[in-house]
């Protein structure tokens, strides 16, 4: 995957950084070797989902604080139940949220219910479909007959045994899920340290874009990448400023880049105006605005023309102006670095193997991102190509839930071959 795969772009008069293509993994390199993490904050427990935790859960006691009952039933000791028909007289009762007033003596039993903490003496808890009761259903004036044998420790989730105190339970770089909520909850987490959320500038450049509500002449097009690309920063964390439209022009495309350099932003995201074009001004601008660019081509199909950059501690991303393009290389470089502001454990998603319905082919001499469809079938996770018209194909890209990956010297693979895939949100949703 070296540089020979790959064709150079030349660089154009008055470029400050002048680089051929590089590979998807060096320049990925190049981005996360220059991505700071944000600073921690705290934030009230119900705004914390799909934050970045900072700090460990550490657990605060025992889990659970006692031995807990794990079925509705009685409270028994083992020895008064050797087998079927044992009768017991029922002496007292507990309920979740109350701690027992007694403890179980030789042949008694205490009615208990799901999740109360079981009674001293008790070592058993007898769910109530194995019982039935005679005489008035209050305590110490009926007895049950258990209807089998007892076996110590049955139905009881022993003190300590989830977690003990001092515990951690949850490492910092996990995003927090639902379930990770409901943790830091039991723990007393309710105002958790998360990662600030990078803010991130988004400005889509093109005299052929305009707003979606409009109604496009013969040679434009509707706005396609501001909506998805404000979408994308959300679901890795950050929060998106859109810049609207800017026209081809240096002195337009450079003022609404200063204005996004100058307003407390993380990191900015372009799209369009990055190619070899008379009409591509994002570099120039850059570089006349202090940002140092360290990736200006990338060995990649869609997205080659993607350049990087930063001032200081803010990133800029050039991404492609065609709507494929533009995702795909938001997916393998701009979702890495905001995830890796966040200081998140996992920044890339795993790729993994899937078998091929259909034969694909790569005659770009570069690493190729192809639209997939990909699911379980006849025991084996399968994939199927996705016709596509190239790089602005957004309806086809839209139907993949991955992309399959041809390196530079893969040019071929048969159908029944297995091939690596990028997975994308949707395939979630399978």
């Amino acid at each position: 995957m070296g540089l020979g795969m790959c064709a150079l772009r030349p660089g154009r008069p008055g470029e400050v950084t002048i680089a051929g293509m590089i590979s998807v993994d060096e320049a990925l390199e190049a981005v996360l070797g220059r991505t700071k993490a944000l600073p921690a904050e705290k934030t009230p427990l119900g705004d914390a989902f799909s934050r970045v935790l900072r700090e460990a859960a550490v657990a605060d006691r025992d889990f659970p604080p006692f031995n807990r009952a794990a079925m509705d039933g009685f409270a028994v000791r083992s020895l008064d139940v050797p087998g079927a028909g044992a009768r017991l007289k029922v002496v007292s009762e507990v309920r979740a949220g109350i701690w027992p007033d007694r403890a179980v003596a030789p042949g008694e039993a205490i009615r208990i219910m799901t999740g109360a903490p079981v009674p001293e003496g008790a070592d058993a808890v007898i769910q109530v479909e194995r019982t039935s009761v005679a005489g008035s259903h209050a305590p110490g004036s009926c007895e049950v007959t258990v209807e089998t044998a007892v076996v110590a420790g049955q139905n009881i989730v022993p003190r300590g045994s989830e977690a003990r105190a001092g515990a951690v339970l949850v490492d910092p770089g996990v995003r927090i899920s639902a379930a990770h909520l409901a943790l830091l909850a039991s723990v007393g987490m309710a105002r958790p340290s998360v990662a600030r959320a990078p803010r991130v500038a988004v400005i889509i450049t093109g005299d052929e874009v305009i707003e979606p509500s409009g109604q496009p002449a013969p040679a434009q097009i509707r706005n396609a990448n501001g909506p998805a690309l404000a979408a994308a920063i959300h679901e890795g964390g950050g929060v998106a400023t859109e810049y609207g439209i800017v026209s081809d022009d240096f002195e337009a495309t450079r003022g609404a880049i200063a204005r996004a350099l100058n307003e407390g932003h993380d990191a900015i995201v372009l799209s369009g105006g990055v190619s070899a074009g008379s009409f591509d001004f994002v570099e120039t601008a850059l570089s006349s605005l202090g940002v140092t660019l360290h990736v200006t081509a990338v060995c990649v199909k869609p997205g080659a023309p993607f350049v990087f950059g930063a001032r200081g501690e803010i990133l800029v991303f050039g991404l492609p102006g065609n709507p494929v393009s533009a995702q795909v290389t938001f997916e393998l470089f701009v979702r890495p670095a905001l995830l890796k502001m966040q200081g998140a454990t996992h920044i890339l998603r795993p790729t993994f193997e899937a078998l091929l319905d259909a034969p694909v082919t790569n005659r770009s001499g570069r690493k190729n991102f192809l639209p997939g469809l990909a699911g379980w079938e006849e025991g084996a996770f399968r994939v199927t190509p996705i016709r596509t018209q190239g790089s602005g194909d957004i309806a086809a890209h839209t139907r993949a839930n991955v992309l399959v990956i041809l390196d530079p010297d893969r040019t071929h693979a048969a159908r029944g071959e297995s091939v690596p895939v990028y997975p994308l949100s949707s395939l979630l949703e399978m």
